[in-house]
């Protein structure tokens, strides 16, 4: 199997958090879960779904990316995804000039693997409990992490040019990052317009939200909150 079709599989969670995010597909795309979990016949729960898919994509395209890293330094080169056009990842990722980030000396695949995993970590915790206290805070980290990560991403884009081949497998964990980036700044707005439930957390009892506070954000829900339906307004 090539490493084109290989990166397919990669593609497969990306497309479906494509999905979920367009309005017009995410009607549509949402009935197949909505069994098992409730929430995704609303907006919001439709863009935590798109936001785990795409860093679902990130995280296991980044995790094949230092597999190839790790072959390319092990056997001192590689055509595991060589091209003869201008998209040839091994050209990208066997570069020794250019194939670890220039402050910690990880390779590339690595650290995408570290953040995207970070940020599924704070996506997650978010659709376990979306009525907490800190759920802005939590998506407004996940935003930060996302500008940090544009900027690493013109980085590399300015090594690809440098080289004069295009990675593949990096583009794709770029795209998945810049559109896990959007979805955050879209949880937002519905967070900051008091879409995000009826009226935030009205919809839980005032003993509830003092137990929140008590515990600094954190209650555990009676049932899966991921599964509780609300209304946008």
């Amino acid at each position: 199997m090539d490493a084109n079709t290989q990166l397919l599989f990669h593609w497969v969670p990306i497309l479906l958090g494509l999905l979920l995010l367009i309005p017009f597909t995410a009607e549509s795309v949402s009935k197949l879960f909505l069994k098992k979990w409730p929430s995704v016949s609303t907006r919001r729960g439709q863009l935590l779904a798109s936001t785990v898919m795409f860093l679902i994509g990130g995280f296991t395209v980044s995790a094949h990316t230092l597999w190839i890293h790790n072959k390319a330094s092990e056997l001192g080169s590689g055509n595991f995804c060589a091209g003869d056009g201008v998209w040839d990842c091994s050209s990208v990722i066997g570069n020794e000039k250019w194939n670890v980030d220039p402050m910690l000396g990880l390779p590339w695949g690595l650290l995408g693997m570290l953040t995207f995993s970070v940020m599924l970590w704070l996506i997650v915790s978010i659709c376990l409990d979306p009525m907490a206290s800190w759920v802005r805070n939590h998506l407004t980290y996940l935003r930060i992490i996302g500008v940090i990560g544009v900027f690493v991403i013109f980085y590399l884009i300015y090594a690809e040019f440098a080289i004069g081949k295009l990675c593949q497998y990096c583009s794709t964990a770029h795209f998945a990052h810049v559109m896990t980036l959007l979805n955050s700044q879209l949880l937002l707005t519905i967070y900051d317009n008091r879409k995000w439930s009826n009226a935030n957390a009205d919809d839980v009892s005032g003993d509830e939200v003092r137990e929140r506070k008590r515990k600094k954000g954190y209650v555990k829900p009676k049932s899966s909150a991921m599964n509780a339906p609300y209304e946008e307004e």
